[in-house]
């Protein structure tokens, strides 16, 4: 009987290993270089911007490859003073009611006043059909130019349904006013 001589086919698996090891370092060496190539430069960094101060009408030349070395001065314009009448000068509080509605179980009253004050009381007045149905006094609070009432939280319980009418006498520092509103339960 003849004997079969086997082939050695070991060299074709070394191809194809080589083969992939060649395809995977071009890979890499193209993932590489891609990440880690510097930047392509804009049009804009060859450019020259000229900036003009309005208030001086002087040409000033940026170089925008040293953007880092150079850093242009920006003067911000005065604030212009508020022409109005200070608040705080005058005799009489003036504010605003800034909420009043009904988030259950309360009726939520907050109430914000003009001027700056660091102390006093406000005393709350709900009328409905020209009588006092409610009454209620807070303690004012100071803010940085305003000031606010403590805030009113009155159980809807204590209320009938309808409109009301909100009246906010404040007094503090010798100075007093009224601030009002409307509200519905």
């Amino acid at each position: 009987m003849a004997r079969r001589r086997k082939r050695n086919k070991k060299w074709i698996s070394w191809i194809i290993i080589l083969v992939l090891l060649v395809a995977a370092s071009a890979v890499v060496y193209l993932v590489w270089d891609n990440y880690f190539r510097e930047k392509e430069s804009d049009d804009y960094d060859e450019q020259i911007v000229i900036a003009v101060i309005d208030d001086e009408k002087d040409e000033k030349k940026i170089d925008l490859k040293n953007k880092d070395e150079e850093k242009e001065i920006v003067e911000k314009e005065e604030p212009k003073q508020y022409e109005g009448s200070n608040p705080n000068q005058g005799n009489e509080i003036t504010g605003a009611v800034t909420y009043a509605g009904v988030i259950e179980p309360n009726l939520v009253l907050r109430i914000n006043i003009d001027q700056y004050l660091s102390g006093g009381i406000c005393k709350l007045s709900l009328i409905s059909d020209g009588v006092v149905a409610y009454e209620d006094s807070a303690n004012i609070v100071g803010s940085a130019s305003t000031s606010t009432c403590e805030g009113f939280n009155i159980p809807t319980a204590n209320l009938k349904g309808g409109r009301y009418q909100i009246l906010v006498s404040i007094n503090a520092n010798e100075k007093t006013g009224t601030i009002g509103g409307e509200v519905s339960v």
